[in-house]
């Protein structure tokens, strides 16, 4: 054999093969961790898109729009949108009667990453945005102890919070507020024990 032409003995594959083993062994974990906030933040960002085009469907329609949000019998949170159909708000009655007709049909929060960001609490107690506590069995969605969020033609809102998180320590609030019709993300920061605006 002539110089240079040399191969790799035994040891010297398995030294490469084990470090190349803890390199992915550190770096998987924080990979994993950035994709589940990057899927958490994304699912907050597309719950804010939607309350936006609702509120702006209300204003250019000069009629009620609203979204409803259902639990399904596997646990996830779907959400679907509908037009007023008599000028009373968005009503689960007029829903169930067909008077408020959906014009989208129900879906879930980012459906491509729902298993790493959803509609949720987590599985630790905190407090909300108003200060009051949230333990992690109460309901994620409250709009006036309801799951339907309605806009008026001159884009006022019923005021409540949807929270979005990965199942593990991430959590967002998408926050309606009911006067201004504004819609704010806010995220808890562990660190600091308290909510962010994001």
């Amino acid at each position: 054999m002539r110089r240079g032409q040399r191969g790799l003995s035994l040891i010297e594959l398995m030294i490469v093969v084990a470090i190349v083993g803890m390199i992915g062994a550190i770096c998987f974990p924080k990979m994993m961790t950035l994709q589940r906030r990057a899927a958490t933040r994304a699912a907050a960002g597309e719950l804010r898109s939607m309350f936006h085009s609702l509120r702006l469907r209300a204003i250019a329609r000069a009629n009620n729009a609203g979204v409803k949000f259902t639990k399904g019998s596997d646990g996830v949170w779907m959400y679907a949108l509908y037009d007023d159909g008599d000028r009373d708000g968005v009503r689960n009655d007029d829903i169930a009667s067909g008077v408020d007709r959906s014009y989208q049909a129900a879906r879930h929060v980012m459906a491509a990453v729902e298993k790493r960001a959803f509609i949720g609490l987590p599985p630790f107690k905190l407090v909300d945005p108003d200060g009051d506590p949230l333990p992690p069995a109460k309901q994620p969605v409250n709009f006036n102890n309801s799951t339907i969020c309605s806009f008026s033609p001159v884009g006022e809102s019923t005021p409540g919070t949807v929270y979005v998180t990965d199942g593990i320590d991430d959590v967002y609030a998408v926050r309606v507020y009911g006067m201004t019709g504004r819609i704010r993300i806010l995220r808890w920061s562990a660190a600091k024990q308290k909510w962010e605006l994001k």
